[in-house]
Formats: C-alpha cells, structure tokens, sequence
C-alpha cells in the first residue's frame, strides 16, 4: 500500500495536488492518502490565556474557529479525492498544531507516518505565498532530505506521462525504482528518461580538431555511462513488471550549457512532449552535504509550471 501525504492551506494551489493525486491515481486501490493542514501559530497575546478569564475565553473561540477552518480545507481536498474515485476509507484527515515551523511540521509528520510522498501546490495564498516557490515551500525541499517531495503546478496534466532527468551519476538507478514502485500497477503509464549532455559549461577558445577531439571523448564516456545506467533502470521496470515498450530512453548533445541552460532544455522536453510528471533527482553531481538541494533542482522546482515535479 502506497502511502501519500498532501500538505493543504486551503489555497486553489494547495487543491491543484489533490486534483493531480487523483488524476495520476485515477483507478488505483492500492494508495492511501492523508490530506494534512497545520493550524496557525498562537497569537502572543492568547499565551498569556492562564492569566486572565476574558483572554481565555477569546482564545477558545479562536481555537475553535482556526479548527473548523482547517477542517474546511481538508474536506476540499477529501470531496474532491473521491470524486477522483477514491474510497472514503482510504482517505484521512490530520489538523495539527503548529509547534516548530510549518515546513518542520510537515517534516515531522512525513516521518511518523512513513509516507511515500509528501504533495503539495507550488504556490499558495497561505502558507506558500511568496515569489516563485513560497517560503514554506522551499524550506520544506531544504530540509527534507529523506522525503520525496511532489510539487504541482497547473490544473490540467497527462500526469502519466512522466519525464525521468538522469545526471550522469548512479543515481538515475534510484530514481528508476523510486519511479517504478510509485507507478506500479496504473495503466498508459509511458516513461523516459532524459539525459541533456553538455562537454562544456561554457563556450571555449580552442579551434577546430583540438576542440573536436575533447568533446568526442567526452560525450563518448559519457554515452557510455548513462547506457549502463539506463540498462540498470531498464531491469528494475522489467523485475516490477513493465512493458518494455512503456520505458524509452533519450540521449541529447548540448554544445555547452550553464546551470540555467540545462534546466531550460528538460523543462523544454516536458512541453514538448506534453510530460505531467518531471523526476529529478535531490541532488546532482555535486553531493556535497552543504549543498541539500542542487543548482538544476532548484531551477527546475521554481520555474516548472503545468506539471508535478518530483524531487526524490
């Protein structure tokens, strides 16, 4: 049983991933979903509540008002989840306090429940209202290192088109069976995985067959890796039970290309070839522990739209 959280703060933003939950996982039996809202912090003025009867009092109607809003952004997502066609009885609701910081709240709920997924909207009016991304949003991609998170942007997806961006690490093995458990079992699932190679990161001086010779070598080894890559990703869709023919694999040359380049083209692919869902990896090639999430994850989890990325 597959197991997804959806963090909601009432927003249209915030609907938008339950609306892509239910559409991904239009069918599906083997899923249950949590739809969490965090309460809003205490206002200073009611901690002083044990003091004095008159604040006491108004702090038990502001509890019960921020509850019975909570409770109203959850039923959205829940009403709208079975009319996806999901049982009730696989569908659950959490109102929690506020005790550390929205982003950790959600963390900390991702970890007692041990869920596959943690979904949200990119932007909101609430918790996510922020240029881009939203502040909580992207503290919560900083800090959730254990936990893959899903953002969704957009109202209308062919979410089971899904685009795999492989660097040229052994991660792409991981991402291929992280994909391959999420996606087990749904029917017109259709996968590629997408390497964009770029010798250079930017353009050099070097002139004619000097300049030929580097970048053969380069993307020949290259080639050479992500082929092996993607033949281990391939076994792993073969052992969950995949058709070959719902797996592809895409090898692209760039003649050079920045950080801002590379997330360009794939966020490109995902237009063109109309993908609901774009996976990329945490990290790239550079697994530095101060760096928790990389450049081109970065860019692509701000400047994605009409689409669900996965970071994992």
């Amino acid at each position: 049983m597959k197991r997804i959280l959806i963090a909601t703060d009432g927003s249209k933003f915030a609907l938008s991933s339950a609306a892509y939950i239910a559409n991904l996982y239009a069918g599906a039996s083997e899923l249950e979903i949590t739809v969490l809202s965090i309460l809003p912090s205490v206002p200073p003025l009611y901690l002083e509540e044990h003091n004095d009867p008159l604040i006491r009092k108004h702090y038990a109607v502001w509890k019960e008002e921020t509850l019975e809003e909570a409770k109203k952004y959850t039923k959205e997502a829940i009403d709208l989840l079975q009319r996806g066609g999901f049982k009730k009885s696989h569908i659950h609701a959490r109102h929690v306090p506020h005790v550390v910081g929205v982003a950790r709240d959600i963390v900390r709920e991702a970890d007692a429940g041990h869920f596959d997924a943690c979904a949200m909207g990119k932007k909101g009016m609430g918790w996510f209202d922020d240029t881009f991304l939203g502040s909580i949003t992207s503290k919560l991609l900083e800090i959730s290192e254990d936990h893959p998170i899903w953002l969704v942007s957009g109202s209308e997806w062919k979410s089971r088109n899904v685009l795999v961006a492989m660097d040229h690490t052994p991660k792409a093995v991981q991402l291929s069976r992280y994909v391959g458990e999420m996606l087990r079992g749904l029917e017109g699932v259709k996968i590629r995985f997408y390497h964009y190679c770029t010798p250079f990161i930017e353009n050099l001086t070097l002139q004619g067959r000097e300049l030929e010779e580097i970048e053969k070598r380069i993307v020949d080894n290259e080639r050479n890796q992500m082929d092996h890559f993607f033949q281990e990703a391939q076994k792993v869709f073969d052992d969950l039970g995949f058709d070959k023919k719902a797996v592809e694999y895409e090898f692209e040359i760039g003649k050079s290309a920045s950080t801002r380049k590379v997330s360009q083209r794939i966020l490109e692919k995902v237009q063109e070839g109309q993908y609901g869902t774009l996976v990329i990896g945490r990290k790239g090639a550079t697994a530095a522990r101060e760096f928790r999430l990389g450049s081109v994850a970065s860019r692509l989890s701000t400047e994605s739209q009409n689409c669900a990325v996965w970071v994992v």
